[in-house]
């Protein structure tokens, strides 16, 4: 009796480390759409589609300005890497002339889809922005000083910026 105890103890223990191992490793659902839980400045508001084929889409907006990016995405522990289709100011035109400058309305078509990211790269991984990966958020980082951007102007009490995953995706 004694040794039959022990052997459904025994079960249970590592039936119970076997659950908890594997509920440590689950892999979390990271695709869906996130947005800026506040307007950057009062009027700018980004957004990332992470689409689960490792695409996505990239926009910001705001005022009168406005810029949307395809490109693909990788996760590497807790950050999201996100590399664009396109490199730093590469569009279908290169230069703007003085007379095109003048005209009104402007058309800006052409200059939509280009952006002015530098590619980066860490850890053999090639980039133009990464975001620390917390809680259904993407912490969003600085593209100039590489630090996660804490605090934000634009809203009366600097607060915490980051994108958050909308529920209805």
């Amino acid at each position: 009796m004694i040794h039959l105890f022990t052997k459904l103890k025994n079960t249970y223990l590592l039936f119970t480390l076997l659950l908890l191992i594997s509920s440590c490793n689950s892999s979390k659902k990271i695709s869906g759409i996130y947005r800026s839980n506040f307007a950057q400045y009062g009027f700018f508001v980004t957004e990332v589609k992470l689409n689960e084929d490792s695409t996505a889409v990239f926009q910001k907006w705001g005022d009168v300005l406005g810029e949307k990016l395809n490109g693909k995405y990788k996760i590497s522990k807790n950050t999201l890497y996100l590399k664009f289709n396109k490199l730093k100011h590469d569009s279908s035109k290169d230069t703007v002339s003085i007379n095109e400058l003048s005209m009104i309305p402007i058309d800006t078509s052409e200059y939509r889809d280009s952006h002015g990211y530098d590619l980066k790269s860490e850890n053999g991984i090639p980039y133009h922005l990464k975001f620390k990966i917390k809680h259904n958020k993407l912490l969003v980082y600085n593209f100039v000083s590489d630090k996660i951007i804490r605090r934000c102007q634009g809203s009366k009490n600097k607060a915490r910026f980051y994108l958050k995953k909308l529920d209805n995706y």
